[in-house]
């Protein structure tokens, strides 16, 4: 972000102020159409965006340098022109609404393809090259399908069909994707706002210390159930990683994990919370809007697998911990009554809302209210009513939300209009369609090897992009291979989801693990791979519940007891055979026994989570009568 000077931070502040505002009116009123809505929003988005993010880290660097904290002319042109260019759809909406295939005049064609390299050119200030780079590649793709051989191939499509996709309908840049982020996104980043704004992250971290912080591995565990609870609502890996992490990772060094340990801890706790009901972050409203299901359906098929996966981190710490002779602490922080209110009355109104049956963006809304008002009576009970020192923190707490809300708001954005151009030129080429029949064709309609192949394509999306930009592009061009292949909707994009997720942890570009390393000092290498060796569970969850729709809470409730009970008994014998240690070091041989052991378990088979029991049992056994035989060695330093 640009330091601004007086004049730049209030045109900024009026901004984001007219911003959030707009959010809250439109929600509680109802929305415009969708093109007023959306055109709307982007105008404020991308005039927020050119002003407060240079082009470059380098040009924002010799800014800095200069110490003005002026706007260069040429990002206040872009903003002027991309504001334009939103305002002046909005005000032809009706004429659009009758006739979208007809250039009203010249202003169409020229606001037509300034908005989408605008916006191409606002992803980029966001999340890098990925989404300009896909979009001007797929707009070549569009123009000049006949070069193209074989299936690839279409017939060209012409300068004036591709612009007024984009312009004229919701199939272009007011699409889907812009929709979300125009209505619901922006509510929940308000609300996440104003839950972070009254003391969230610090709360979460206290709620973990006074529930794991007197066990062994205390201070890791605490890392693990706060990121779970504040990730579920940030929504992002990085963000995640540095809410969180700049309290964890030093409490966690502080107890004498190697700071690779400690960076793995919180880089795979972090990413996990956006798999975590009942909220599960932004991805999760997506893929309700994408197939059309209730969010409520989506957060109970989560559920199991999240709870997998945290039992999977869990017992990895303990045994680490265990490894290493790290001790808890007896330090309890005080929380009071109403720290607690602050977090859990806002989640209660927003849960209840959608157990009613209304929208999650009414939910967000009227949760962001009751956060709102939580906090002003903890003050008036905490100031025994003295209203102007109520009046002034109230201020500055709606004065940080608007300011925190209106950043998540843009960044979103800029990832979410960005993933539109590149999600409409798909489908207007029938990119996804032709992608699809390759990935079955390579999978010669085998289920699991095209399960394979999707997993690693949506790993590669991934790298590098946040996780709902991850899911948003991994979902037009992945799923729909898998549900051609018979699995249903929502186990194909959960799929896909869960792979976007991981992506934050697996090398070569795992953003959560450099984010993680950064803060811990470790090299970031060893860091993503101990990360992912501590989630290697989560990377066969989702294949299971692929199998065995049990483990996403369908099907007969004996059958759903055994797949649950079986695969956390699965997920510990692969966490020890991981970890090598259970009360003493575990032999190679023995771990490579009960990783066998483990994935038999997670099975969708009765058989082979019988004898993978059968077989844990027996090395449990044997490992013991070695223990009771004095074979057992002295804990050893993980460096």
């Amino acid at each position: 972000m640009r330091k601004l000077n007086r004049f730049w931070t209030w045109v900024v502040r009026i901004l984001s102020f007219g911003l959030v505002g707009f959010q809250l009116f439109t929600t509680g009123r109802g929305p415009y159409s969708d093109i007023i809505q959306r055109s709307i929003h982007l105008s404020f988005v991308l005039t927020l965006l050119f002003i407060l993010k240079p082009a470059t880290k380098k040009i924002g660097e010799r800014e800095k340098e200069k110490g003005k904290g002026n706007v260069p002319f040429y990002d206040i042109i872009l903003a002027v022109v991309s504001c334009s260019a939103c305002l002046y759809l909005a005000a032809i909406a009706d004429k659009v609404l009758y006739d979208p295939l007809q250039w009203l005049g010249p202003f169409d064609k020229f606001f037509a393809v300034v908005i989408v390299f605008l916006i191409l050119e606002a992803s980029r200030r966001s999340v890098g090259w990925t989404f300009p780079v896909l979009g001007i590649a797929f707009l070549i793709y569009a123009f000049y399908g006949e070069m193209f051989p074989g299936v690839w191939g279409h017939q060209n499509f012409s300068f004036n069909l591709v612009f007024q996709t984009f312009y004229h309908n919701t199939r272009g840049v007011w699409g889907t994707m812009l929709g979300l982020s125009a209505t619901m996104l922006a509510m929940f980043g308000i609300f996440g706002a104003i839950l972070s704004g009254t003391g969230g992250a610090e709360t979460f971290i206290n709620m973990g210390q006074r529930l794991t912080g007197r066990f062994t591995g205390g201070s890791a565990k605490v890392a693990c159930v706060s990121s779970s609870l504040f990730g579920m609502i940030s929504g992002s890996a990085i963000g995640n990683v540095v809410a969180t992490g700049v309290f964890t990772i030093p409490s966690m060094k502080k107890a004498g994990y190697p700071n690779e340990w400690a960076a793995t801890v919180e880089a795979v706790s972090s990413t996990g919370g956006q798999i975590m009901p009942p909220i599960m972050g932004a991805a999760a409203f997506i893929m309700a809007q994408l197939i059309g299901v209730s969010y409520l359906s989506i957060a109970k098929a989560a559920i199991v697998p999240a709870l997998l996966y945290y039992v999977s981190c869990f017992v990895s710490i303990h045994l680490i911990s265990a490894r290493l002779k790290i001790k808890g602490s007896n330090e309890k922080p005080k929380v009071g009554l109403f720290d607690y209110l602050v977090i859990v009355v806002p989640l209660v109104i927003f849960v209840t809302f959608i157990l009613r049956g209304y929208t999650v963006l009414m939910g967000a809304y009227w949760a962001t209210y009751g956060a709102l008002a939580m906090y002003i009576l903890k003050y008036l009970v905490e100031t025994k009513g003295d209203v102007k020192k109520v009046a002034k923190n109230t201020g500055t707490v709606c004065y940080k939300t608007v300011m925190n809300g209106t950043t998540s708001i843009v960044d979103m954005c800029g990832i979410l209009a960005g993933s539109q151009i590149t999600v409409s030129l798909i489908n207007l080429t029938g990119f996804g369609v032709k992608l699809s029949d390759v990935i079955v064709s390579l999978g010669q309609g085998n289920p699991f090897i095209c399960l394979v192949l999707a997993m690693f394509v949506c790993i590669v999306l991934g790298m590098g992009l946040p996780t709902t930009a991850a899911y948003v592009l991994a979902a037009a061009v992945l799923a729909p291979p898998l549900v051609t292949l018979g699995f249903p909707y929502i186990v194909a994009h959960l799929f896909v989801m869960y792979y976007a997720c991981l992506s934050a942890i697996t090398p070569p570009v795992c953003v959560a693990v450099f984010m993680a390393s950064g803060l811990a000092k470790a090299k970031w290498i060893r860091v993503g791979g101990l990360s992912c060796m501590i989630a290697l569970p989560a990377f066969i969850i989702p294949f299971t519940f692929c199998y065995n729709p049990a483990l996403i809470l369908s099907g007969p409730i004996v059958n759903i007891i055994f797949a649950i009970v079986t695969a956390i008994v699965g997920v510990v014998f692969i966490d020890i055979a991981i970890t090598g240690y259970f009360r003493r070091d575990v032999s190679m041989p023995t771990r490579v026994v009960l990783i066998a052991a483990g994935a038999m378990m997670v099975l969708p088979s009765y058989i082979f989570s019988v004898m993978g029991l059968a077989v844990g049992v027996l090395i449990f056994f044997v490992e013991f009568k070695l223990m009771k035989g004095g074979a057992g060695n002295d804990a050893v330093s993980v460096q």
